[in-house]
C-alpha cells in the first residue's frame, strides 16, 4: 500500500472514531463507505474491525460506572441478541436483503420523525426492561442477516433517554460483543492477511487518540445537543441502508 492511500485510511479512521468517541457509534458507519471504493469492502471491514473493537473496549471501560444500573436490561438484551444472531445468520440469509434493509430504514426514519414531533417521548425503565428481549432479538436478527444492528440498538437506547455515559456504555458493550464475534469469523475465514493485519494495527494509533479526544469533547456537550447528534447519525444509518439497496 502506498503512502497516500495509507494516509487517507488513517485520516478517515481518525475522524470516524472521533465521532464514535462522542456518541458511542458511527465508526464503521462513517469509515467503511468511504474506504470501500478505494481498498475494497472486505479489506475495509478487516482493517476497521480491529479498531472498532479497541474503541468499544475503551468506551466500555471509561464509562463502566454508568453501566451498574443497566445490568438487567443489557443482560437480557445481549443474551437474546447473541442467540438471534446465530438464528439470523442461518435462517435469514435466504430472505431478500433489500426488503429487510428498507424495512429497517423505514422503522428508523419513523422513530426519528416521532422523536422530533414528540421530543418528550421516552420509554420508562420498566417498559424498556420488558422490551429488552424483543429489541435484542430484532437487533441480533438484523446483525445476522445484514451485519447492521447499530440502528436497532441505537434507536432502542435513545428511546430510553439514557444519560450520555449510560448510552455510550450500552452501545460499547453491545458492539464489543458483536465485534469480537466478527473478528473471530474473519480470522477463521483467512481474511486477516499479513498486509491487512499490519494496516489494522497501524490504524489503531489514530483511532485510540481520536476516540479519547471524542470522549473529552462530548463532556462539553449539552444533553439536548447530544440527543440531536445521535438522531443525525441514526438518520445517516437509515440513508446508508437505502443507498445500499439502490446502488
Amino acid at each position: 500500500m502506498d503512502l497516500p492511500q495509507l494516509t487517507l485510511i488513517l485520516a478517515v479512521a481518525a475522524f470516524s472514531f472521533w465521532v464514535k468517541g462522542i456518541t458511542g457509534f458511527g465508526g464503521p458507519l462513517l469509515a467503511i463507505p468511504v474506504l470501500a471504493p478505494i481498498i475494497g469492502v472486505e479489506q475495509s471491514v478487516v482493517v476497521i474491525s480491529l479498531s472498532n473493537a479497541v474503541s468499544n473496549l475503551m468506551l466500555f471501560w471509561s464509562n463502566r460506572d454508568a453501566g451498574k444500573g443497566l445490568r438487567r436490561l443489557l443482560g437480557r438484551l445481549l443474551v437474546a441478541g447473541a442467540v438471534a444472531t446465530v438464528v439470523g445468520t442461518v435462517l435469514l440469509t435466504s430472505l431478500n436483503d433489500a426488503f429487510l434493509s428498507l424495512v429497517l430504514a423505514g422503522s428508523v426514519i419513523l422513530y426519528i420523525a416521532m422523536s422530533l414531533a414528540r421530543p418528550e417521548f421516552s420509554l420508562s425503565p420498566e417498559r424498556g426492561l420488558s422490551l429488552a428481549v424483543p429489541a435484542g432479538v430484532v437487533g441480533g436478527l438484523m446483525h445476522g442477516a445484514l451485519g447492521n444492528s447499530g440502528v436497532v440498538f441505537g434507536s432502542f437506547y435513545h428511546s430510553l433517554k439514557m444519560a450520555r455515559d449510560e448510552f455510550v456504555f450500552a452501545l460499547a458493550i453491545t458492539f464489543l460483543g458483536f465485534g469480537l464475534l466478527q473478528i473471530v469469523t474473519l480470522v477463521q475465514l483467512g481474511s486477516f492477511s499479513d498486509d491487512r493485519t499490519a494496516q489494522a494495527l497501524i490504524t489503531l494509533v489514530p483511532v485510540v487518540i481520536a476516540t479519547r479526544l471524542g470522549e473529552r469533547f462530548a463532556r462539553r456537550l449539552d444533553a439536548a445537543v447530544f440527543g440531536r447528534i445521535v438522531l443525525g447519525l441514526l438518520a445517516l444509518s437509515a440513508v446508508a441502508l437505502v443507498i445500499g439497496v439502490l446502488v
